[in-house]
């Protein structure tokens, strides 16, 4: 069941999705604070609502989904033990390891960008702006300053020998905002995730890709699970039993034959007609890559935070292996 909450500091104004009524009174299971955005990128609110298709939830651990708009958030929320397990992209990861110096590993996958889907840069169809080089003077919009799409933008922007918020302006503005921005022409360009570009086909298009978040990035493990190592150590058998159900759940909601219960709980998540989600979501090609085995993806976090450095758009590389623990995905594979 799922229950709206009031919280204090940090959170306040956010959205809290309580998923713990389905635990007996008595038995007091560990509550997860949990961060989450756009839905389907992050899957775990839908997989949470299929209960019956886990084997720990409710009854060892149970779950607040907070949403948080923007990583950069969430790593306040971490840094301030508001949340217990964030989603974080891999520039605000970055950010908290080298300069908020916060004592996070990465724990699981959430979302990749490239394998499948990248998220994508678009221009109006009859817009003048026929390469980046042409964005001299225009502006951009992204979700989060300091966020994944933020960064793979102006990536972008200095490989075509741009200078980000002197050549080309950046705003915020929110993923849903997009569309109507740019056919207003308020941005000249928006970026648009999995499910609005999807959103924008279906209200009768009138965008061109001008480029992708992997032109600037290349394969990004675009968002993934983090906690503080003190609760990792803490509350390591929790952890386990969550990300056991969240892995056993990645098959679940990719299967074909769950597919119509799946579109539905999107649905009802979002308060979007199922229609919206039938014909893109969770399919190759059309949606973000989700691990199958929850694995964060090692080698292509490494590309992305020297692609930072390299780029100047952080002060220095660092390894991350020292900052990744994969063993607890792992472990929970096994109790599977």
């Amino acid at each position: 069941m799922y229950r709206s909450t009031v919280t204090r500091g940090l959170l306040a104004g956010f959205a809290v999705l309580a998923l713990g009524a389905m635990a007996p009174a008595s038995a007091e299971p560990f509550k997860i604070r949990v961060s989450y955005d756009t839905i389907p990128t992050h899957l775990a609110p839908i997989i949470f609502k299929m209960p019956d298709q886990t084997k720990y939830f409710g009854k060892d651990y149970t779950i607040d989904f907070i949403r948080f708009k923007g990583s950069s958030l969430v790593l306040q929320a971490l840094a301030a033990d508001q949340v217990d397990v964030g989603v974080l992209a891999f520039s605000t990861f970055a950010t908290g390891i080298l300069n908020a110096k916060l004592p996070i590993k990465g724990i699981a996958d959430v979302a990749q960008d490239g394998p499948s889907f990248s998220t994508i840069y678009a221009v109006k169809a009859d817009s003048p702006v026929k390469s980046v080089k042409d964005l001299k003077g225009k502006t951009i919009g992204v979700n989060a300053f300091g966020g994944a799409v933020d960064m793979a933008a102006r990536g972008v922007l200095i490989k075509n020998g741009l200078t980000p918020d002197k050549d080309v302006r950046m705003i915020e503005a929110s993923f849903g905002a997009m569309e109507a921005m740019t056919k207003a022409d308020k941005i000249q360009v928006g970026a648009f995730l999995a499910p609005f570009w999807a959103k924008a086909l279906k209200d009768g298009g009138g965008f061109r890709p001008l480029f992708q978040q992997k032109d600037g990035m290349g394969t990004t493990q675009f968002l993934f699970f983090c906690a503080k190592e003190s609760f990792i150590k803490a509350h390591r058998t929790e952890l386990v039993k969550f990300l056991s159900d969240y892995v056993h759940g990645i098959g679940v909601v990719h299967d074909p034959k769950n597919r119509d219960r799946v579109v539905k709980i999107m649905s009802e998540l979002t308060g979007r007609p199922a229609a919206a989600f039938a014909d893109w979501a969770l399919l190759p090609g059309k949606d973000f890559y989700h691990d199958p085995h929850g694995l964060v993806n090692e080698k292509a976090l490494q590309s992305n935070i020297d692609t930072l450095a390299k780029l100047k758009m952080m002060p220095k590389a660092f390894d991350v292996s020292k900052h990744i623990d994969n063993s607890l995905v792992q472990d929970a594979s096994k109790g599977m």
